[in-house]
């Protein structure tokens, strides 16, 4: 009975633990934030983040395990989206700016440090919001810039991979840049972790306090064969990409939900906590 008790509370010694370290870390990202100036090019460097998101994961409890390699130089990254935490588990792995939806934005503090950390928004059910977007993208990719999408253009927990929405392939063309998919999940003896993904009416700080309780969370990531483009149209690029993502997960492409996932042969193996 000692025993069940304890293990009871342990997710809440977790978070009294783990919270005040996580403030902690927002406020030392305020700091380094407000000391960020953009380059000459009008570029915010994206090497502050990833560095400060390896120590976030570590403080959570992440462990971020990578097969293949992040594409050098100037590229459009495209990754299936779960939850606000891929974003700092990408960063981690692979220095990257990121789009995001104007929601985001408004978040407390992170929306602030996603702004400051040079992060685009998009304008979700705008008149034009994509194309802006599109714009914006083409012209960091072709200042040598890393940019990171999730073409689902909403998250999911898990078990399919929506379709890739193709408009957002444009900047890559435009710019003459490579396009790398980045496959993403959270293992879970059930699956998939059930507290990783954020989707429907799930709010931040709830849900930061709940991942706050867990032991650990693996997220695995696998950095997929990068898709030239010279040649190719932006719907031959969002297919092989979600193809791509699908094959490295063992999704069906056609959305249903899946048979439990294989875990492939791991090539790195980044620990954050």
């Amino acid at each position: 009975m000692i025993i069940r008790n304890s293990n009871v509370w342990l997710p809440t010694v977790r978070r009294l633990r783990r919270a005040p370290l996580v403030a902690l870390h927002l406020l030392v990202g305020v700091g380094v934030a407000a000391l960020l100036r953009p380059r000459r090019d009008g570029t915010v460097s994206c090497r502050p983040l990833a560095v400060w998101s390896r120590v976030l994961c570590w403080i959570m409890g992440v462990r971020i395990v990578i097969s293949g390699q992040p594409q050098p130089g100037a590229a459009l990254f495209v990754a299936n989206h779960l939850s606000w935490l891929d974003i700092f588990c990408i960063a981690s792995a692979c220095p990257t700016h990121f789009l995001a939806k104007r929601e985001v934005a408004d978040w407390p503090l992170f929306g602030w440090l996603a702004r400051r950390a040079g992060t685009a928004f998009i304008r979700r059910g705008g008149d034009n919001g994509a194309g802006e977007a599109a714009e914006h993208l083409t012209w960091r990719l072709r200042n040598r810039g890393r940019v990171l999408v999730f073409p689902e253009g909403t998250s999911t927990n898990g078990g399919t991979v929506r379709r890739f929405y193709p408009r957002l392939f444009q900047a890559a063309l435009h710019a003459r840049c490579p396009v790398q998919a980045i496959a993403l999940r959270y293992p879970h003896p059930d699956g998939i972790h059930p507290k990783a993904p954020f989707i429907g009416d799930a709010t931040l700080l709830p849900h930061l306090w709940q991942l706050l309780g867990e032991l650990q969370i693996v997220a695995e990531l696998w950095f997929c064969e990068p898709l030239p483009t010279v040649g190719r149209t932006r719907d031959d690029l969002a297919r092989q990409a979600h193809a791509q993502v699908c094959a490295a997960l063992n999704l069906s492409t056609s959305e249903r939900v899946p048979a439990p996932m294989i875990t492939s042969p791991v090539i790195t193996s980044v620990s954050c906590g």
